[in-house]
């Protein structure tokens, strides 16, 4: 079976804007959209809300393909309560901005998704990969999804 993955903004906001432009990788952001019309990447549709805020260009892309955000049902609403409760450095009070963390990571632990995440600290239990490292929930960054993928960007 082939995997599933849940996007965090960080991912989306460094793709966009930082490494890969969709002016010069544009067959990118095609293998992007396939994967988006399979079924294979997905989001919590906070992180549609985040980009809204941060990246008018992304966000208008993104609009395009609002399938691809889910809305978090009750499992994961009280999963991500949980996260939210037991690793507090997470969500920082005051800061809205990173709100959709502990969803992203509630998707991906409920429905056996792997996050995708560009954020550094596997050990770090107010970021991402710290908390799917101490859930035990898959979590790597574009690159490695790349390969996981076998996409060639050149």
């Amino acid at each position: 079976m082939a995997d599933i993955y849940c996007i965090d903004t960080s991912s989306l906001i460094a793709a966009w804007y930082e490494r890969y432009k969709p002016n010069r990788f544009p067959k990118l952001w095609e293998q992007f959209e396939v994967l988006v019309i399979m079924g294979r990447l997905v989001s919590t549709s906070l992180v549609l809300n985040e980009c809204k805020v941060r990246s008018p260009e992304l966000h208008s892309w993104l609009v395009e393909r609002e399938a691809m955000f889910l809305q978090p049902d009750a499992e994961v609403q009280a999963r991500a309560a949980y996260i939210i409760n037991t690793y507090k450095g997470l969500v920082k009070q005051g800061k809205e901005k990173f709100a959709a963390d502990p969803f992203v990571i509630a998707t991906a632990e409920v429905y056996g998704y792997r996050v995708v995440s560009e954020e550094d600290g596997p050990a770090n239990l107010g970021k991402i990969p710290g908390v799917c490292n101490k859930l035990q929930v898959p979590c790597f960054k574009l690159a490695e999804m790349f390969d996981a993928e076998d996409w060639t960007l050149g």
